[in-house]
């Protein structure tokens, strides 16, 4: 593999793995009393567009991540809509 796809394949993982710790403490503590809802739902808007972009140019590590990181924002955008113990 090339450097340049390595980078942003790499890149990639980590911005991803960056979302775990806040989805396994609001899993744990089922509570998202200081998640702002604007925040993670334009975020999630941006993620959507950056699958169909990544769908576009056929860039299938950056899709990846987008999928994966658009399943953790989901679960966060949930339960924050949800509104458990806020």
């Amino acid at each position: 593999m090339d450097f340049i796809p390595m980078l942003g394949t790499i890149a990639g993982i980590v911005s991803t793995l960056s979302f775990l710790p806040q989805v396994f403490k609001i899993w744990r503590t089922q509570s998202t009393k200081d998640i702002s809802l604007g925040m993670y739902s334009l975020y999630s808007l941006g993620l959507l567009l950056w699958g169909l972009y990544a769908l576009m140019i056929e860039s299938w590590p950056l899709l990846m991540t987008e999928i994966v990181t658009g399943v953790m924002t989901g679960y966060i955008l949930m339960i924050k809509l949800k509104g458990l113990k806020d």
